[in-house]
């Protein structure tokens, strides 16, 4: 929990300036633009090997921090992260071939230049988290995250489109390594005293645990990235730029609560998993968490999006609603998949991401593909609503055979009171009219909509989510003491 607190103050700060640094980055930049670097970053995902096997996970599930230990990691990092370069510089002349532009390709080769440059120090950061000391990361990306931003502003006031973006991205990363580095010679010393040393049957086993984890991961990923893949080569970048916008706002709710269940909860999980019963509560508290946090964001979006968005991107993003009001219910359950994935890792069943990975990929290639090609950025919207929602149900029937989850106890909150927020909301919309200042009605429909979902869902379940608030308080008291 207290590693919990530094990774949401530091998700929020950066979800909080990036929110305003992207109001005057949408406002410079056209959608062909966003489209353009969401086909590259999809190709970049693609042909990165990192990621791919999970060694941070494998690290991780053993206890042991020597040079044997620290110096096979570090060796695997550096020479996937190599690797995955390579692949991609190789990879871009047949996609130029292919017809994707120079442009989407600079993006892809760009991201794996950063992802192979900061390879040199993912070991230090492994140890940190292994040992739930989030602390020095949160600050470190709190401080680089505003000032990567100068050079984005830059660029696209000159207008240089496509730069502006990777500027942010490369400054980013330069300048968090940098003062990661100084802090690593500052508090990690003993790391460099040990011997590092490269063990191939130490490697071995952390590729054996770390594909199956990674795999899952990349294939879990591929299923919010395949949806650009496809949308982008049927529809073009124009289109998917609106698109992209769209999915990026409605992952304002789930980014509050991924931070924390990606990296605390995978370790808390696994300190856990020989502890059935704090596992249970551990895993029920933080789905009781998520549903409460990333459905008042979303509905406050969602009744606020036709006079927010043209308040702050300005009218020529209007055709981004629609798309938005629909991709909002993936939002609020992509956090349940996060913990339910972060748990499947945690017990050491890491193939389950995979098979329920697999299922959703193969649903939205399918449906998505169908969909994109007769109702474009509208139908792929709606193919990830479906693809979304087949997950969760084949991934809680896995998750019965692990322990008991209370479904009604854990979500009868959160949907009734979203429920009955929305009902009163078309009934004040007829006495109060929609004709009003963008800026006032975008600040009734926010207000109501946290104000609403608390209050009626306080009302459907009033000593849980009294016991439950409570609880977290202290928790919160406990840390600032």
């Amino acid at each position: 929990m207290r590693g919990g607190i530094w990774l949401l103050g530091s998700s929020y700060w950066s979800l909080a300036f990036g929110f305003v640094a992207n109001i005057f980055l949408m406002r410079l930049l056209t959608p062909q633009i966003y489209g353009e670097f969401a086909l590259g970053m999809f190709f970049y995902s693609l042909f990165q090997l990192r990621g791919k096997l999970g060694l941070n996970f494998a690290f991780a599930q053993q206890k042991a921090v020597n040079g044997e230990t620290v110096g096979t990691l570090f060796t695997l990092d550096v020479l996937l992260g190599l690797g995955g370069l390579l692949l991609t510089a190789a990879a871009a002349p047949f996609l130029l071939s292919l017809g994707y532009s120079q442009a989407v390709l600079i993006v892809a080769v760009v991201m794996a230049s950063l992802a192979f440059l900061e390879s040199f120090l993912a070991v230090f950061g492994v140890v940190l988290e292994t040992n739930l000391h989030f602390k020095p990361g949160s600050i470190i990306s709190s401080v680089v995250m505003p000032v990567s931003y100068i050079p984005a502003f830059l660029l696209a006031w000159r207008n240089e489109g496509q730069y502006s973006l990777l500027a942010q991205a490369a400054t980013f990363s330069a300048l968090s390594q940098l003062v990661g580095l100084g802090y690593i010679l500052y508090a990690l010393r003993p790391l460099f005293r040990l011997r590092w040393q490269y063990r191939s049957n130490l490697a071995a086993a952390y590729i054996r645990f770390g594909a199956t984890t990674g795999i899952g991961s990349f294939i879990a990923g591929q299923v919010t990235q395949i949806d650009n893949f496809i949308l982008g080569t049927v529809s073009g970048t124009t289109a998917l730029g609106y698109y992209d916008r769209a999915f990026r706002i409605a992952q304002w709710p789930a980014l509050l609560l991924n931070a924390v269940i990606g990296r605390a909860a995978v370790y808390t999980y696994s300190q856990l998993q020989d502890d059935r019963a704090r596992l249970e509560r551990s895993s029920t508290m933080m789905l009781w968490i998520s549903a409460n946090v990333a459905a008042p964001v979303a509905l406050a979006l969602f009744l606020s999006a036709p006079d927010l968005v043209p308040l702050l991107f300005g009218a020529q993003w209007l055709p981004v609603v629609p798309i938005l009001r629909i991709l909002l219910l993936v939002s609020v359950m992509r956090p349940l998949w996060e913990n339910l994935g972060a748990l499947f890792i945690g017990v050491g069943q890491p193939r389950r991401i995979i098979e329920v990975s697999l299922v959703q990929l193969a649903v939205l290639a399918v449906v998505g593909l169908l969909l994109a090609y007769t109702a474009g950025a509208i139908g792929m919207a709606i193919a990830v609503v479906f693809a979304a929602v087949v997950g969760l149900l084949v991934a809680y029937l896995m998750l019965r055979r692990l322990f008991r989850l209370p479904l009604w106890d854990t979500f009868a909150g959160p949907v009734l009171g979203a429920g009955l927020t929305l009902a009163l909301y078309w009934l004040l919309v007829r006495i109060i009219g929609s004709e009003l200042p963008l800026w006032l009605a975008v600040t009734w429909k926010i207000a109501y909509a946290f104000l609403g979902f608390v209050l009626f869902s306080a009302l459907v379940q009033p000593a849980q989510f009294r016991s439950r608030l409570a609880y977290i308080l202290r928790l919160v008291r406990k840390q600032a003491a």
